[in-house]
C-alpha cells in the first residue's frame, strides 16, 4: 500500500529531457554557490524574485512555452532560496524577507493565457500543482536538499536554514507539506538510535565526507528545537490531526520510535503519540546534557519542552486527550507529567 501511495505522490516521469538538462542545473547550481561564496545575498535574492519568476511567467504568459520546458527554472529558484536560507542568520530580518518573497511569488498565480480557439484560458499546471498557486518543487526540492546536505553542512548553516524552512511553514504554505522537513529532522534527532550526546561548543564546520550517521546530538537538537520555536503551532496542528500527506519514508518513525510502547500506538506522519515521544526523549537529552555538564545544550532542550507544554495547553490540544486517555505507562512516565492538568 505504502509503494502505491508513493508511486502517487512522485512526479510523472519526463523521458529524457531531465537528462539533457542535468549539466545546465549542474552549472546554474555551481554559479549561485559562487555567489554565495562571494557574498552576493543581495543579487542572489534579486535574481529570484525577479529574474527566475519574470522568466517563467513571461514564457507561459507571452512566448506560449509548455509548462514542462520550465521547471528547470523552478528549481533554479528554489535553490537559490535554499542557499540564501543557508547562508542568512536565522536572527536577521533578512531571512524573514526570504519567507516573503516566497508569499509574494505566491500571489502572482495563477498564471493563464487565451486558448488557441474563441472561448476560455489555458492554466499553467505541473505535475505538482498550480503556477504560482501552488508553488511547484517547493517542497520536494527543499526536501531533497534538507536531505542531501544536512550531514554536511557546519552547525550555523544547519541552524539557519531550519529556521528558514520553520518560518516557512509556520505561513502554512504548499498546504503544510514544508512541514514533513521536520519529520525528517526529528526522526533523525529522536528516534535513529541512540547517538552520542556531543557539545554545542565543539566546533561543527563544513564536511563535505560526512554522513548523517556521523552526527550527534548535539548538531541536530538546536535545527529541530528552531522548528519547535518558529513552528510549533503547526507542528501541533498536525499532530492532533494525524497528518501523514507525505511520502512513507519521509513520514516513517525511526527504530527506537517503532520499537517505543507510544511508536507502537502510532501510524506514520505527525500524531500525538510522536508528539509525545519526542517531548520524553527531549527530557531525556536534557538529564543527559545535566549529567554531563552540557550547559548549552541543556538550555536548548529545556526552551523546547517549554515551548511545546506552553503551545499545547494555550490550545487545549488534542494531545491532550490522546494523554489523559491514554493509560496507566503515559501517566506514569515522569517524562510526561508536565501535560497533566
Amino acid at each position: 500500500m505504502h509503494h502505491l501511495r508513493d508511486a502517487l505522490l512522485k512526479p510523472s516521469p519526463k523521458g529524457f529531457q531531465d537528462l539533457t538538462m542535468s549539466a545546465s542545473t549542474a552549472m546554474d547550481q555551481q554559479d549561485v554557490r559562487e555567489c554565495v561564496a562571494r557574498g552576493e545575498f543581495d543579487e542572489l535574492r534579486g535574481a529570484a524574485f525577479y529574474n527566475r519568476t519574470w522568466i517563467v511567467t513571461n514564457r507561459y504568459c507571452v512566448v506560449g512555452d509548455a509548462v514542462d520546458s520550465l521547471e528547470s527554472h523552478l528549481h533554479s529558484l528554489w535553490h537559490i532560496y535554499y542557499q540564501l536560507g543557508r547562508h542568512t542568520s536565522h536572527e536577521r530580518p533578512e531571512q524573514d524577507r526570504l519567507v516573503l518573497d516566497i508569499l509574494r511569488i505566491q500571489g502572482l498565480g495563477p498564471l493563464t493565457r487565451p486558448v488557441s480557439g474563441l472561448y476560455g484560458v489555458d492554466i499553467a499546471r505541473t505535475v505538482q500543482g498550480t503556477l504560482w498557486n501552488d508553488l511547484p518543487f517547493l517542497v520536494t526540492d527543499m526536501t531533497d536538499f534538507w536531505i542531501q546536505d544536512c550531514a554536511t553542512m557546519s552547525a550555523a548553516q544547519r541552524l539557519n536554514l531550519s529556521a528558514f524552512l520553520a518560518k516557512l511553514a509556520s505561513t502554512r504554505v504548499s498546504k503544510d507539506r514544508i512541514c514533513q522537513i521536520a519529520l525528517v529532522l526529528f526522526r533523525s534527532t529522536f528516534e535513529d538510535g541512540r547517538r552520542d550526546l556531543g557539545s554545542m561548543e565543539k566546533p561543527d564546520e563544513e564536511d563535505s565526507h560526512r554522513k548523517l550517521s556521523d552526527l550527534d546530538i548535539a548538531q541536530l537538537l538546536p535545527a529541530a528545537c528552531a522548528w519547535i520555536k518558529e513552528a510549533s503551532h503547526n507542528i501541533i496542528q498536525l499532530s492532533d490531526v494525524s497528518w501523514n500527506d507525505c511520502p512513507s519514508t519521509i513520514g516513517q518513525g525511526g527504530q527506537i520510535f517503532i520499537e517505543s510502547e507510544l511508536g507502537s500506538r502510532s501510524p506514520i506522519g505527525f500524531t500525538p503519540w510522536r508528539w509525545m515521544y519526542w517531548l520524553k526523549r527531549l527530557h531525556e537529552i536534557r538529564e543527559e546534557a545535566i549529567e554531563a555538564n552540557e550547559k548549552p545544550l541543556e538550555e536548548c532542550a529545556t526552551s523546547a519542552i517549554d515551548q511545546m507544554v506552553s503551545d499545547v495547553k494555550d490550545r487545549n490540544s488534542g494531545i491532550l486527550k490522546a494523554y489523559q486517555t491514554g493509560g496507566d505507562f503515559l501517566h506514569q512516565d515522569k517524562h510526561l507529567l508536565c501535560l497533566k492538568n
